[in-house]
């Protein structure tokens, strides 16, 4: 199992240098196909009361899918300079439309997807990230980049978190084209529950060439605090884990650990749902 296809969100945030260049140095590694996606904002109408509904000419709605279009056209720029030597293995999709859903549509035809992790402020800290959306609807595996790293070559040290559960698993499994290249793989069980399936685990990956070395450890606190901890502690360059929660008509509920870990890891994550 390899992945072939990967998809790299592009977008004009801080991160995006740091994405453009992981994107490349993961389709390198795995010989795969690269898609770039830009989503273009749908045009602002504001919202309207009554009889104060406001208005909003064509012209208005027109010189803001311009602005849209040009930055487009700027970062479609940016990722084919970034992807130049892999053509002609390369794709660039754009469209209008809501960020969340469209993404979500892609990744559903690609085997990896890699994404911003953002900080969200203000009122745009109630509404979920794109990221979140991705993780709970694509049906595959997203890997979440902070915006700064010290090296695109990521997934050598990898840290598995593993519990037993069906979301773990996936993660287990989706990680797989990572685990069998990496230099260092370890399974972290935290608690007596997550650690009754781990020896189980180990036999696995290891019918599949992987060597992993498994780490039992007491529950010290909040799990995602925990999880991040042992990250930083043991050198990993990616955390493996899966992603809890629901998805309710336009709602997103994640759990607490997922949703700490997705606004605080400093290192990538490869979630899976």
């Amino acid at each position: 199992m390899s992945y072939r296809t990967l998809m790299v969100v592009v977008d004009d945030d801080p991160g995006l240098d740091t994405r453009l260049a992981c994107a490349r140095q993961l389709a390198r590694r795995f010989d795969a196909f690269l898609r770039g996606l830009h989503v273009r904002p749908l045009p602002v109408v504001p919202v309207s009361y009554g009889e104060a509904a406001a208005y909003i000419g064509p012209e208005l709605v027109e010189a803001q899918r311009r602005t849209s279009r040009e930055v487009a056209s700027r970062l479609r720029g940016r990722f084919e300079e970034a992807a130049s030597e892999l053509v002609p293995e390369v794709e660039w999709r754009e469209t209008e439309g809501e960020a969340g859903l469209v993404a979500v549509a892609e990744a559903r035809t690609v085997d990896l997807t890699l994404a911003p992790r953002t900080e969200a402020t203000g009122l745009e800290a109630f509404e979920p990230a794109l990221a979140e959306h991705l993780v709970m609807g694509a049906g595959g595996p997203v890997l979440v980049l902070p915006p700064q790293l010290p090296t695109s070559d990521i997934g050598r040290q990898v840290l598995v978190a593993w519990n037993g559960s069906r979301q773990s698993c996936r993660a287990l499994h989706d990680a797989l084209p990572f685990l069998a290249l990496a230099d260092r793989v370890e399974v972290l069980a935290i608690g007596e529950e997550a650690g009754a399936s781990l020896e189980d685990a180990l036999v696995m990956l290891r019918r599949h060439g992987v060597d992993p070395q498994g780490v039992r450890l007491p529950e010290s606190g909040p799990i995602g605090r925990q999880l991040l901890a042992e990250a930083e502690a043991r050198g990993a360059d990616l955390l493996v884990m899966g992603a809890y929660g629901h998805s309710r008509l336009r709602e997103l509920v994640l759990g607490g650990a997922t949703r700490h870990i997705l606004a605080h890891a400093p290192l990538p994550l490869l979630l899976a749902n």
